[in-house]
């Protein structure tokens, strides 16, 4: 499976000033997942991970946290490593 379409993301809608993960992560749908899922070796295995967060309450601070982080590795609020960079690149 291909990710090359980046989702429709309305980053002002995302919290402002998200809380870090250790306040919101046993809320999330990936809670007690292996973590590996979330760090695939390509894009196109990033499949499993984005299933979780698309049945995510949580998805836009998840996001909002890599955004404001810097977060470059992994599955992040339902994108990708290369999708996080695409939107931040539109945004700018």
């Amino acid at each position: 499976m291909r990710i090359d379409r980046l989702p429709t993301v309305d980053v002002d809608v995302l919290p402002d000033d998200p809380s870090p993960p250790d306040v919101w992560q046993e809320r999330s749908a990936c809670f007690g997942i292996d973590p590996d899922v979330f760090f695939p070796i390509s894009e196109e295995e990033a499949g499993p991970a984005l299933a979780f967060c698309s049945a995510c309450t949580i998805r836009s601070e998840c996001l909002s946290w890599a955004l404001k982080n810097g977060e470059r590795y992994g599955v992040w609020g339902g994108l990708t490593e290369q999708q996080r960079r695409r939107l931040t690149r539109q945004v700018a």
